[in-house]
């Protein structure tokens, strides 16, 4: 359900900052609100996917970059993005990894599973958000999510957080903690040479506050002047 980002969708990604709340009446919505209402934006997504394949508008090749473009649009464009049912063929083409959301995870001990969200690829030059932005999630054998606390750290860059008194995201060093609201990695443009990034996520219990057996790793690939996220990038350590 969460695995949506955009394609026969026209990317409004320039044309505005990052989804961000500020002060009262400000449209902008935050990372953290877009997530209370993604269920219900993929529920709509589902019968719009159903309408424009059976009408012809998308093929069932397109269907799954379709579905991941849609949600790239929505989490970058702070629910800006507009959706359009045109036959355009060739349009899926023009989509850039930056603009891809895209969702790993990876089985823990005790039959858990770590979830990430994240985009395909960061491009600090010429992105339009402050980082890779980092939404964790851990569920039990059943699926269902599970009350902990994250810590994550870095072998290179910094982590961002929400400052809501300054209405932006500020640096809180190269660990960060996290009770399920997103965090964002930064860093600078990758020098020649530069070694991938791996960011590593232990868990603890939040009732308990014991730490939970297992950890997990994302490494990043520096790709020219960006890091990209691959498909098996979240590994358990």
């Amino acid at each position: 359900m969460r695995r949506i980002w955009m394609a026969v969708v026209m990317i409004a990604l320039m044309l505005m900052p990052a989804g961000a709340p500020a002060a009262e009446g400000d449209p902008l919505l935050s990372v953290d609100d877009l997530l209370e209402l993604e269920d219900s934006y993929a529920a709509f997504l589902s019968e719009l996917e159903e309408m424009i394949v059976a009408r012809g508008l998308l093929s069932e090749e397109e269907r799954e970059i379709w579905r991941d473009a849609q949600m790239g649009d929505f989490f970058q464009n702070g629910g800006y993005g507009s959706v359009l049912a045109n036959y355009m063929p060739g349009v899926l083409g023009y989509l850039r990894e930056e603009d891809t959301l895209v969702a790993l995870s990876v089985p823990l001990s005790g039959g858990r599973t770590l979830q990430l969200d994240t985009m395909r690829r960061y491009t600090p030059q010429d992105s339009s958000l402050s980082g890779l932005m980092l939404t964790l999630t851990l569920l039990d054998e059943s699926g269902a999510p599970l009350d902990v606390s994250f810590e994550l750290g870095s072998t290179s860059g910094v982590f961002l957080k929400w400052d809501a008194m300054t209405g932006s995201y500020a640096s809180v060093g190269v660990r960060a903690q996290s009770d399920g609201e997103t965090v964002v990695w930064s860093d600078q443009t990758p020098s020649a040479g530069a070694k991938n990034p791996v960011l590593t996520i232990t868990m603890t219990d939040t009732q308990t506050q014991q730490p939970l057996e297992g950890a997990a790793q994302l490494t990043l690939t520096v790709d020219g002047d960006g890091y990209r996220v691959d498909d098996g990038a979240l590994t358990a350590e």
